[in-house]
């Protein structure tokens, strides 16, 4: 696949589960209507999604777990930038007089991922990290409960930290998530360890330089 020219700014987020990537998504967003912008958010677990459901998964048993083993069948069929590659053809399909000026990638967990957008994108993809203390990060898991999360990581700290550990380390086979791995091919790491408003203040520093590169 070759660089898409006519392709707007592309955000990858990357980082453990619930660090604040759908925070970070909200900020971008926020700071795009600011300048006139549109946006337009894609998800890799949505690719993911998709495909359980065409294979007859109901939506209600989705879990981490079901979703990772999908995500790692289709690397090992397809190649380990094979959602990446999916998201890119989405954004290059999209029609001229409604493309966005942004497009945010959330829930990059594989290196081959990275490579694969920045082979279709060039400088345009910038590759973000965010980042949170372990347990804080352990406490948002737990609190938010979503209804596709690992049920062994809600039912106890414990089972929380070693999903974050499993993440980060990347379980057995080259073709399994790696989070660790992506964070240290990151372009930006943004450090959520304070206040909502502060996170806000980080992203619009990343937004501002992405904006002053482009007139450039």
């Amino acid at each position: 696949m070759g660089i898409a020219s006519d392709a707007s700014h592309i955000i990858g987020l990357t980082g453990l589960p619930s660090v604040g990537k759908g925070e970070v998504a909200c900020a971008l967003a926020g700071l795009a209507a600011e300048r006139g912008w549109r946006l337009a958010s894609i998800s890799f677990s949505d690719q993911i999604k998709d495909e359980a459901k065409a294979r007859g998964i109901p939506e209600k048993s989705f879990t981490r777990e079901i979703l990772s083993r999908i995500g790692t069948e289709l690397r090992e069929k397809e190649g380990p930038g094979v959602l990446a590659a999916r998201i890119a053809q989405k954004i290059e399909a999209w029609p001229g007089k409604e493309r966005p000026e942004v497009f945010v990638c959330d829930g990059v967990r594989h290196p081959g991922e990275v490579e694969a957008l920045r082979a279709a994108f060039g400088k345009r993809f910038t590759l973000v990290a965010v980042e949170a203390e372990p347990r804080e990060i352990v406490r948002r898991l737990i609190t938010r409960r979503r209804p596709d999360e690992s049920p062994d990581a809600l039912r106890s700290e414990d089972g929380a930290i070693r999903l974050l550990e499993q993440e980060l380390n990347g379980a057995p086979g080259k073709n399994a998530p790696n989070v660790g791995d992506c964070i240290s091919l990151a372009d930006v790491r943004v450090a959520n360890h304070g206040t909502l408003e502060d996170l806000r203040r980080a992203v619009a520093a990343i937004f501002d330089k992405l904006v002053e590169a482009e007139s450039q």
